[in-house]
């Protein structure tokens, strides 16, 4: 590592540039032993620089600037002492010839300090050609690794675009009209595949018992979907013949009031969600480790209301800041039909967060890619405790 440093002390003129390069090595070549012999007001900041050189090269390369410093030391310290004389004699004589005296002393500086420049100037050159040749040297293999990191990604992206069209395949109308995953949602078990299938997704046995787990998986959430619809249809049908007993005025953040009933949702006892927090097996390098998330939120408590047409349905509060990025808060109801509500209990998905090659998110279903022996009684268990919850406002219900 080498100090880069140039000599401000006085304009040089666009002829004459005072730059060495200062290699430190303690105690008999400390850091600072420019800035000291020249002082620190008449030298830039050191750069660093780093540069290679034999012990030889540096020893060389050191005493060349250590000699060109000295000499700029003992000129400025020549020129400093003129300089006091003639402003002693500035106070005799007429600003004209003052500024004579001053012009010749700093033409006298500067021919006594360019022969030890010039001299130094080789030295400067070898320096500032090994820079460069480092530098060159850097930026190649810079250039390299980019570009094989460059490769290695395009690599990757096609590795996962290959992944992405097998996925495909699943939902890819067959000569017959339907497509693999509608056959394997009725049940139905092909002998054999179209050519252009095999060649899609390779082992077709391990392909097909994915398709087949995935159709159990997407029956078994559509099942508990319609189980929670049907609860909370049937509970607004025993409430409305009561007479809609327990309604509530519900107040909060936003202005609107509600009527309606709180419903608490017990959660305890689920099946473990562990077999269900695993990604897709996609290509390994499509993510980043650490970047899954896994939609599997239940809410604690929602309220189910009935609006002035005697619609039911749920809400919720919500709040956004404003203005955008503020300090204060905008509070509004959010509300769902009773479909969407059920839907999203279920809701559960797995979202991958920077892939390479996507500018946003990915986001997979976790009915097409979870074993079925932890998602089925996963989704189950959701729906019978949701139902659960509802029924309990029916009239008469323990």
């Amino acid at each position: 590592m080498a100090l880069q440093i140039s000599y401000t002390g006085f304009p040089l003129g666009t002829d004459l540039d005072i730059t060495v390069y200062w290699f430190p090595r303690e105690p008999d070549r400390p850091a600072d032993y420019v800035m000291d012999t020249l002082g620190a007001w008449h030298t830039s900041m050191p750069r660093r620089v780093e540069v290679s050189g034999t012990p030889e090269e540096i020893a060389s390369w050191t005493a060349a600037a250590a000699s060109l410093v000295r000499r700029i030391a003992a000129e400025q310290e020549e020129l400093e002492r003129a300089q006091r004389r003639i402003r002693r004699w500035d106070r005799m004589t007429t600003g004209r010839r003052a500024r004579a005296k001053h012009d010749a002393a700093w033409t006298s500086f500067l021919e006594r300090v360019r022969p030890a420049v010039e001299a130094y100037q080789p030295v400067r050159n070898a320096i500032e050609a090994r820079l460069a040749e480092q530098q060159a040297r850097a930026r190649e293999t810079a250039r390299r690794a980019y570009l094989e990191k460059e490769r290695q990604w395009k690599e990757i992206i096609a590795r996962f675009r290959e992944w992405e069209r097998r996925q495909e395949v699943a939902d890819r109308p067959l000569p017959g009209g339907l497509s693999p995953r509608q056959m394997a949602m009725n049940g139905d078990d092909p002998t054999s595949w179209p050519p252009e299938v095999e060649a899609a997704v390779g082992d077709t046995a391990v392909w097909w018992e994915g398709v087949r787990a995935s159709a159990r998986n997407r029956q078994a959430s559509a099942r508990a979907i319609r189980t929670v619809v049907e609860a909370v249809t049937g509970t607004v049908a025993a409430l409305e013949e009561a007479g809609r007993p327990g309604i509530s005025t519900i107040k909060a953040g936003p202005s609107q009031v509600l009527r309606g009933w709180w419903i608490h949702f017990d959660w305890s006892d689920l099946p473990p969600t562990t077999g269900l927090r695993k990604p897709p097996q996609i290509p390994p390098g499509c993510v980043e480790e650490n970047r899954w998330h896994y939609q599997l939120f239940l809410p604690s408590d929602q309220i189910l209301t009935v609006n002035g047409s005697g619609e039911f349905g749920f809400a919720e509060e919500s709040r956004r800041v404003i203005p955008p990025g503020g300090y204060g808060y905008r509070y509004e109801w959010f509300k769902q039909s009773i479909e969407r509500f059920a839907e999203g209990l279920m809701r559960t998905e797995i979202i991958a967060f920077r892939a390479l090659g996507r500018d946003g998110r990915l986001t997979f279903p976790m009915a097409d890619h979870a074993d079925p022996d932890a998602y089925v009684p996963y989704v189950e268990a959701v729906a019978e405790r949701a139902a659960a919850s509802f029924r309990s406002l029916i009239p008469g219900q323990p």
